[in-house]
């Protein structure tokens, strides 16, 4: 399957004004993207806003999917916040599948500091979209 890009989704977007503007790249069977919290993107001073990691962790666990050739949405996810995760502080988001049947999947996710320890990790339900959804949706 060909990817194709979504200038205006909110995660991956890069003509989203307000998006997160991930970049996704396969590391192994891992999806991985980069990402630096910004002063906009805070709850408490200086910490990034919980909603912001809960939106990185769907992004890149509902990406993995996608980055595989196979086109999903999620249904339910679960997200851990293990520390907080400073603004300006680099972080990395990973992926990788827990389990796969033919429609469904399930898909886990970390964020990570410089030094490998987990700032948030979650962990969803993908339901994979047959291509009459896939159509009604008016995703290709």
């Amino acid at each position: 399957m060909e990817l194709k890009s979504y200038p205006d989704c909110f995660g991956c977007g890069s003509e989203n004004p307000i998006g997160l503007k991930l970049s996704y790249r396969l590391e192994g069977d891992l999806v991985v993207a980069s990402f630096i919290p910004q002063e906009e993107h805070q709850g408490w001073p200086r910490i990034t806003h919980g909603g912001i990691i809960a939106a990185l962790l769907y992004e890149v666990m509902e990406n993995y999917s996608y980055q595989h050739g196979i086109v999903a949405m999620m249904r339910g996810m679960e997200t851990t916040f293990r520390r907080p995760i400073m603004t300006g502080q680099a972080i990395t988001a990973k992926s990788w599948l827990v389990q796969d049947s033919r429609r469904a999947m399930k898909v886990a996710g970390s964020l990570t500091d410089e030094d490998d320890v987990v700032l948030a990790r979650g962990q969803d339900d993908l339901l994979v979209l047959n291509e009459e959804q896939k159509a009604k949706l008016g995703i290709s």
